[in-house]
């Protein structure tokens, strides 16, 4: 099971204008709510959250349609914001995905890239990405289009292929961000490529002088309040051992 496809359009994804900010609305998880992390938008909360979709084309033909459709939830708890997406494909048995590795480029590989301004100020923003394989990237994005790939943050996803496409569940403590408590409107945006057609499209800023990397034409993330940002420490204890042996050595 997956979350139904949205239909028709959800008002936040209806406009076609690149100058109108779209918006989409995170959901608040119940405390009978419990999402296993394993790539499949089978919980029912998922169900009750609206999508970001409407997708248009970046390249090659900007400004149309998205040929493949793509569907983007956000649901949340005190601790930790879980994003889902179910990314149609008509042929998913075509889907290209060669990485494995943590932080490798995908340059030839289907793949979702997502950015989030947690400060809603148009210059920064958490930048992530992953392909059909589950392999997961992420940097911090700066004014004047830097990139930081050496952050890596606490967050984990999972993807599975199936018949529909593929689907991703990712969950990132709200520990792993800087962000204001005061604020219900954080900047977000969603970038997908299809390999085999040469296709990019965006949620926002499908223009070619706009992309991901311009949080000044992101969309609105809205709904967040009453989580808590913690401490921002994360301990993990771990062993290490050696062992030598030397045969043929007295003593």
């Amino acid at each position: 099971p997956i979350a139904p496809l949205a239909s028709p359009v959800p008002p936040g994804s209806a406009s076609t204008s690149p100058s109108d900010r779209r918006s989409m609305e995170a959901v608040r998880m119940t405390a009978d709510d419990r999402i296993t992390l394993d790539g499949r938008l089978d919980e029912g909360v998922w169900m009750r959250a609206v999508p970001a979709t409407n997708f248009r084309q970046q390249d090659p033909d900007n400004g149309a349609p998205a040929t493949e459709q793509t569907e983007v939830r956000f649901v949340y708890d005190d601790e930790k914001l879980y994003m889902g997406v179910t990314l149609f494909d008509s042929e998913p048995d075509q889907l290209n995905y060669y990485q494995m590795g943590r932080d490798g480029g995908l340059p030839a590989d289907d793949k979702l890239q997502w950015a989030i301004d947690t400060f809603n100020d148009g210059q920064s923003a958490y930048w992530w990405e992953m392909n059909p394989a589950g392999s997961m990237a992420d940097a911090l994005r700066g004014a004047n289009n830097t990139n930081n790939r050496r952050w890596d943050g606490i967050w984990d996803g999972r993807t599975t292929r199936s018949e529909i496409g593929w689907t991703i569940e990712m969950e990132v403590p709200f520990r792993t961000m800087n962000f204001n408590l005061d604020t219900d409107g954080w900047g977000v945006n969603f970038q997908r490529t299809v390999a085999r057609k040469n296709e990019r499209s965006l949620w926002m800023g499908w223009l070619r002088n706009q992309g991901l990397n311009r949080m000044s034409n992101a969309g609105l993330l809205t709904g967040i309040q009453g989580v808590s940002q913690g401490l921002g420490l994360d301990i993990k204890p771990y062993v290490v051992g050696t062992s030598e042996s030397f045969p043929g050595r007295e003593g």
